[in-house]
């Protein structure tokens, strides 16, 4: 049976936005005029500072620039300059200008604080909370230069001071919002849930329409699961901002916990187009059109996420291998889940789900070793790890080997003894015929679980391998009236046509063929029984689309051995038989066919063998046995 691999859908972690400091007042210095210069050094310095309060730094540059060259001892056109030249990114400039100035007049709280604000876009976090101490000090009655030193302290990680700075700003201005948002995000990161939630609470009361009041006080009820309030509050910081890319973002997240998934890929949309350089917007739009398989247009986002964020942790490039692998591309999905296993060592962080995706690709390719190489690095690497050991086990099978596969699943089971770990041994037993060890486990499942529908179906199909049919029976009774579902109604059919009773069957089977066309097993016996009743062309074809859709299937290779063989095809009978044998080595009928075979080409030692085979491997065989005691006495 082919392991279908199911996808776990996940979204990233809502976060809080970067605080985003007010810059502070323009410092108390000599402006031109005051200076009583002249009426054209006026209008450079009122043309530069227009231009800074338009927004339009870079148009503010080159007067503000002129101005300094002319009159390089005033104070103000270098603070402006040194404003424009950080809002334009010319941080060198910014920072050569302001040091310069900061020598000259070390007591002016206006060149602290834009130096602050410099080291802060810089990352510098050491020098900004100096500059920003030092304005403080220069000017304590300054809210926004205290908010602006509780923003360095927060981003440095230094939490109560950061609070107590938050603090003093709102004594001196409780209408500065940003800091009573700040303060909020602060107690939150401390783990002061309650105060957190209040404070944040008091500033949407206090600035209704301040979306990021509204947008912070959502993502802290989100973090406490209250999804109907978190959604509401990122409505409302809509409503002040309707562009807001991570209020739409997170909404998005909170809709799809809900399982409004349509409500959640239109706001992600939006996310993207209000930023289409948001990463984690583009990865969760990703998700959510691979929820809806739309995996062409999930490939585009996940790769659009990876190219905003190439070093970003290992589950973009998970699902972005799992999109390729749904496509059928699976050399991509190779070279997906590769970089994803090499993100997750550079970030110290288990991705046994990476592991299990490329070893998904790699048997799509064929590449079996190679697949079980890989899960066999996922298991030495987390040897705790179920899920590795799972997908271990599946390689091994998968590579015929039986042994080692009831290994892994048997460490599976104690590691994690679940219903799931229970059947996968089970299934292993079975596929190796120890019906001793296969019929327990199925029997532990359902006295936990009278109607877990995958243990019955999977006992049911142990006892048709044992002969044991009044227990398929038994299992496979429903109520008066209900109709079976089409696997129950497959097996119903296999142990009719196990029984002698063609009459019952075949109906039954061509039913499961029709609706269900990925019942193999049912629709092998289909094609077995048309051989019986002496349609060997139709046998053949019903027998070859099976073993064209599941080239590892054993019965339908079984039997389409004996379809081929009655239409006079030997070789491409004893092919069949022979890719049986290897895909199930403890089934012993394909070595019985396989003599058979032997025997009316005279090639009786290699018969002989092949019945002893068969004997060996079913002690319940007596025309194998019968066979190769009858074999050995003959001369």
């Amino acid at each position: 049976m082919t392991r279908v691999g199911l996808l776990v859908f996940q979204l990233l972690t809502a976060q809080t936005p970067e605080p985003e400091a007010t810059p502070p007042a323009d410092a108390a210095t000599e402006t031109p005029r005051q200076a009583g210069l002249p009426a054209d050094t006026e209008r450079l310095y009122r043309l530069g500072t227009a231009f800074l309060a338009q927004g339009q730094p870079q148009k503010a540059v080159p007067p503000l620039t002129k101005l300094v060259e002319r009159e390089p001892d005033l104070l103000a056109p270098k603070l402006a300059l040194a404003r424009a030249l950080r809002l334009t990114g010319e941080t060198d400039k910014a920072r050569a200008l302001l040091d310069a100035a900061i020598e000259t007049w070390p007591k002016e709280e206006g060149l602290r604080a834009e130096r602050g604000l410099l080291a802060r876009m810089l990352d510098e976090r050491d020098t900004a909370i100096a500059q920003f101490s030092l304005a403080v000090e220069m000017s304590p009655k300054d809210a926004e230069l205290r908010f602006n030193l509780g923003e360095a302290l927060q981003r440095a990680g230094k939490a109560d001071e950061a609070i107590a700075a938050y603090r003093e700003a709102l004594k001196l201005d409780e209408k500065l919002t940003a800091a009573r948002v700040n303060l909020g995000k602060a107690l939150a990161d401390k783990g002061l849930a309650g105060e957190a939630r209040e404070t944040l609470q008091e500033a949407t009361r206090l600035a209704p329409k301040d979306a990021e009041a509204h947008y912070n006080l959502g993502v802290l009820l989100m973090r406490e699961g209250t999804l109907d309030a978190a959604i509401s509050e990122y409505e409302k910081a809509l409503a002040a901002a309707p562009k807001h890319a991570l209020a739409l973002n997170n909404l998005g997240v909170a809709q799809d916990s809900q399982g409004r998934y349509e409500k959640a890929l239109d706001s992600f949309r939006k996310a993207v187009a209000a930023d289409p350089k948001y990463a984690e917007a583009h990865f969760n739009l990703g998700m959510a059109y691979f929820r809806k398989n739309d995996h062409i247009r999930s490939t585009k986002h996940f790769e659009k996420a990876l190219a905003l964020e190439p070093r970003r942790a290992s589950g973009p490039y998970t699902q972005l291998g799992a999109s390729y692998l749904a496509q059928g591309k699976r050399d991509r999905a190779v070279e997906a889940y590769k970089k994803a296993l090499e993100a997750s060592a550079e970030d110290g962080k288990p991705n046994t789900e990476a592991y299990q995706g490329l070893a998904r690709a790699y048997l799509g390719l064929g590449r079996v070793d190679e697949a079980v190489d890989t899960l066999k690095k996922a298991v030495d690497s987390f040897p705790k790890e179920p899920s590795a050991r799972a997908a271990y086990g599946d390689a091994l099978l998968a590579k015929g080997d039986m042994d080692g596969a009831i290994a892994q699943y048997e460490e599976r089971l104690d590691l994690e003894p679940t219903t799931d770990a229970r059947l996968a041994l089970a299934k292993a037993y079975a596929r190796k015929r120890v019906g001793a060890k296969a019929v327990p486990l199925y029997e532990a499942v359902l006295a936990e679980e009278p109607e877990q529908r995958a243990a019955k179906l999977g006992l049911a199909d142990l006892y048709l391998s044992m002969g044991n049919y009044d227990g398929v029976e038994k299992l496979l009774k429903w109520a008066d009236g209900e109709e079976p579902d089409t696997a129950a109604l497959a097996r119903l059919g296999i142990l009719h046509s196990r029984r002698g009773r063609p009459d019952l069957a075949v109906p039954e089977l061509e039913e499961v063929a029709k609706k269900d066309p990925a019942q193999l097993e049912a629709r092998a016996e289909l094609g077995f029984l048309y051989l019986r009743g002496g349609d060997k062309d139709k046998a053949v074809k019903v027998l070859g689309e099976v073993v064209a859709a599941e080239p590892r299937h054993v019965l339908g290779l079984l039997y389409l051995g004996h379809a081929l063989y009655q239409l006079g095809k030997p070789k491409e009978a004893e092919q069949s038989f022979r890719g049986a044998a290897q895909m199930d080595p403890a089934f012993g009928e394909p070595h019985y066919a396989l003599g058979q075979l032997l025997e009316a080409a005279g090639k009786l030692p290699e018969a002989k063998a092949e019945y002893a085979k068969a004997a060996e491997l079913q002690k319940d065989h007596p025309d194998a046995a019968a066979a190769a005691k009858r074999l050995s006495s003959t001369k």
